[in-house]
């Protein structure tokens, strides 16, 4: 891979927060949050040229963001075909996605538990501030944005550059499930100070005192129950929105 474009996939874990954007994170973002509002669903086509008129940008930004979309799983390039497409969905490709991401987390949290420093304990935990705050705020958006640092800072403090490039990919595509089919439910006071239960700050606590510990086995445990609670509590498949989403069907 290219230094300059891994570099660049780094810089997209997450939203920058203490310089100006880029043009190509412009165009990034801006097409995730079209994703987040769900006014483009999967099927949906984004052309280059509307979207340099849309955003005020050169194409050349444009293209190398939309570019790096299709790497990352987000949409789709067909080949012979104008546009860049958001993928089709399917419960067997989100069985597959998350199977993936089970392999790949729970390694990377293994290897955190193994060689994270106190700094690094330090910045799970005001993460995970964050994330309580958001939920008790009501605030889905920057909640979100919190979930995608966590999950991201993990796989970085695991310290395997090869685990990380297949991490970027898989998580990005699974996050169009969490998008779409996904209910945000604001946690009551009980439920965000618990260290157990079906919500994603408790199971991440859970994460963070095992790799506090130094403990790998029960590191790589809490990921992968983490991430098995999400298929199998927030992400909803029997649903009239799961059909739609699906095409119609709930397979």
């Amino acid at each position: 891979m290219d230094p300059l474009f891994e570099k660049g996939m780094t810089e997209l874990n997450r939203p920058p927060t203490d310089r100006p954007f880029q043009a190509f994170e412009i165009v990034f973002w801006h097409v995730l949050d079209e994703m987040f509002e769900e006014r483009l669903l999967p099927g949906d086509v984004l052309y280059e040229t509307a979207l340099s008129q849309e955003l005020g940008l050169s194409r050349t930004p444009v293209r190398e963001a939309l570019s790096r979309l299709v790497a990352e799983g987000l949409l789709e390039n067909p080949a012979g075909t104008r546009g860049y497409r958001v993928p089709d969905l399917s419960a067997d490709d989100l069985q597959q996605v998350f199977q993936a991401r089970e392999i790949l987390e729970s390694s990377a949290a293994a290897l955190a538990a193994e060689h994270a420093r106190k700094g690094d304990i330090g910045e799970l935990e005001e993460i995970h501030r964050r994330e309580i705050l958001f939920s008790s705020q009501e605030n889905r958006r920057e909640y979100c944005r919190a979930n995608v640092e966590f999950h991201f800072a993990v796989m970085r403090i695991g310290g395997n550059r090869y685990l990380e490039r297949a991490f970027r990919p898989v998580f990005w595509r699974s996050q169009l499930y969490v998008n779409y089919l996904a209910e945000f439910h604001p946690l009551n006071g009980e439920e965000l100070t618990a260290e157990s239960g079906h919500n994603s700050p408790a199971e991440h606590a859970a994460l963070i005192r095992a790799i506090a510990r130094r403990a790998p086995k029960a590191a790589a445990k809490a990921a992968a129950e983490h991430l098995r609670s999400t298929t199998a509590y927030r992400i909803l498949l029997d649903t009239e929105r799961a059909r739609h989403i699906f095409g119609g069907s709930s397979r």
